[in-house]
């Protein structure tokens, strides 16, 4: 039963898996993609002493005099251009901004693109990003995406199993060595070498998802598994506030109220004598009588982010949030989605999802070519018997049952799409009035779990 699941929702599935894998190879080289496309905005050529935050933040307000400031990121790196980010009301959402580019050392505007996010992505990056995150169809798109994830998962570690059974029966007793059986070996083996790599596309890649990612946010926030955010009243020593699953991608479109735009070199010392190290977001008040808050951002090879919130007036700071301090889930997901977008540690990071992005190409392909030899000669393939179901034991029957059953609960869609899988065999084996008929190969080549 379990091999002829596996052969159908592989058959049906495999498409959308074949399109992630092709344009998560894309993904995962993005960054670096974008450090060439962009590599004139980046790059500052002036040298020279750095003018100060508030007049490179000055400069910038002079391209977009009627938008907001909404964050400036600073680097320590003297080649490093300045980006200063405005709200912009006529993006798509709040998670764009307008970021305008300036050198440091003469003021010169190097450019001005639209953002996206926390992870600091430009236009060419976010692209490449909502192709594979929903193949640029918007909302409907994301259950592409999410039903390859959740399958990948579970025709993975299903694999797993049956190749363990076929492993194990193959050394009893001597296997035929055809076309066939040449395959299964390539599609298992690289399969099981991959798992690891697999799980973890199946466990980020629905973190993000439609459906099962905001149930995981829902977890999140009720178990507090967040990423803590320092105080910023100036009026109350409040404890640091949790941030919603979200706030990542809300904070730098917020509306900002006015403030001392001369403020922001105060605030940066402060944040920097406090040991915020690298590129800093530094973020003006939201609203009267707040703080400034200055966060380390994402960078490769960083693991920690810790922040701050300074009073602007005074450049005292009001609270501390040390990243010893986030609970553990939030340090595990932020590092976690830094490793599936190929930023954690540069392109190390890049290449190695480049190899498991094409070693599922691989499996994928292997496996279809298995179910075409299947046909023997005929125009399609042919799936397993179904009754390789008696061959699993009570226990094994009742154990993956339970794991399909807490699984679709996590993610629904595949869920629902798993029954849409069996009624359809179901119908299928009905409208033939008879069972597939086991053949010889089966003994041979197709495993079953026990």
């Amino acid at each position: 039963m379990l091999y002829r699941l596996h052969t159908i929702a592989g058959v049906f599935v495999a498409p959308l898996i074949v399109v992630a894998a092709l344009s998560g190879l894309l993904y995962a080289f993005a960054p670096s993609i974008e450090s060439f496309a962009y590599r004139d905005e980046l790059t500052a050529t002036a040298g020279g002493p750095a003018h100060t935050v508030a007049e490179q933040a000055a400069a910038a307000q002079e391209v977009h005099p009627d938008l907001d400031l909404a964050m400036v990121e600073v680097s320590e790196d003297p080649t490093a251009t300045t980006r200063v980010l405005f709200t912009d009301p006529t993006l798509p959402s709040s998670s764009y901004t307008r970021a305008v580019f300036v050198d440091p050392g003469d003021l010169a505007i190097k450019g001005d693109l639209v953002q996206y996010g926390s992870s600091h992505a430009l236009p060419l990056r976010t692209w490449i990003s909502q192709g594979h995150r929903n193949l640029w169809l918007g909302t409907p798109g994301r259950i592409y995406a999410e039903l390859a994830a959740s399958w990948l998962g579970a025709l993975s570690l299903v694999g797993a199993a049956l190749w363990w059974g076929w492993a194990v029966r193959r050394r009893k007793a001597k296997s035929s060595d055809s076309a066939r059986n040449r395959n299964l070996s390539t599609h298992s083996g690289l399969g099981t070498w991959l798992l690891p790599g697999f799980l973890f596309f199946t466990v980020t890649g629905l973190t993000w998802s439609l459906v099962a990612g905001s149930l995981i946010g829902d977890v999140r926030t009720q178990l507090n598994w967040l990423e803590p955010k320092p105080a910023v009243s100036l009026s109350a020593g409040d404890a640091a506030a949790a941030a919603s699953p979200h706030a990542e991608h809300m904070a730098a479109g917020m509306t900002m109220a006015p403030f001392a735009l001369d403020e922001a070199d105060r605030v940066v010392a402060a944040a920097r004598e406090a040991g915020l190290k690298g590129l800093i977001d530094v973020k003006p008040p939201a609203k009267e009588n707040t703080a400034w808050t200055v966060k380390e951002a994402r960078e490769p090879y960083k693991l920690h982010n810790s922040s701050v919130s300074v009073d602007g007036a005074t450049g005292e700071i009001v609270d501390t949030v040390d990243y010893s301090q986030w609970p553990l889930a939030a340090k595990l997901t932020n590092w976690l989605i830094q490793l599936h977008m190929g930023t954690l540690f540069g392109l190390a990071n890049q290449i190695v999802l480049g190899i498991i992005a094409l070693g599922l190409l691989a499996v994928t392909f292997a496996g279809y070519r298995m179910w075409f030899l299947r046909g023997r000669g005929r125009t399609s393939g042919r799936l397993p018997s179904p009754a390789g179901a008696t061959r699993l034991s009570p226990r094994a029957l009742a154990g993956w049952l339970a794991f399909l059953v807490v699984y679709s609960l996590i993610a629904p869609l595949f869920g629902i799409s798993l029954v849409v899988f069996l009624l359809g065999d179901w119908a299928w084996r009905a409208i033939r009035g008879k069972k597939s008929p086991a053949r010889k190969e089966d003994k041979d080549a197709a495993p079953v779990g026990n």
